[in-house]
């Protein structure tokens, strides 16, 4: 009898931080699938970017946020829902990030004001200009 060991490859999921379950509590488990994976864009740019600075995952009013710091090389990230209760992907209103933002990818998203970038769906389909988006907003006061 011959027998062969198998080796099969399993991935591992890091369990989401508590902060990030309680930000999406409540949220329609679409929008939940959604905000999780750009979660994971943001998470896979500043992994690709030696130069951004340490990255906060954190609360703010009540929504997940990234800033950098150490050295602080960008501008803040937030994820939520717009007022109609679209995930969107939130940016300080007192940067140009929107107004580029729109330059950019008016053809791709849509925008709210000057903060809110709403995310399509499938959110994957447009991965290469979100991730842009992010790195360019992670690395905001490098490139400003």
């Amino acid at each position: 009898m011959n027998s062969q060991n198998k080796t099969s490859k399993t991935t591992v999921k890091k369990p989401l931080p508590d902060m990030a379950l309680q930000a999406f509590n409540g949220y329609p488990m679409k929008a939940q699938t959604i905000l999780l994976a750009v979660r994971e864009m943001i998470l896979a740019v500043k992994k690709s970017d030696p130069e951004i600075g340490l990255l906060q995952e954190t609360l703010r009013w009540g929504e997940l946020s990234f800033l950098t710091e150490k050295p602080n090389t960008g501008s803040i990230i937030r994820l939520a829902l717009t007022k109609s209760g679209k995930p969107a992907v939130f940016f300080h209103c007192g940067t140009s990030l929107i107004e580029t933002f729109r330059s950019q990818y008016s053809h791709i998203f849509d925008f709210e004001g000057n903060r809110a970038m709403i995310l399509r769906l499938p959110v994957e389909e447009t991965g290469v200009e979100l991730s842009h988006c992010i790195k360019q907003t992670l690395r905001y006061k490098l490139d400003g």
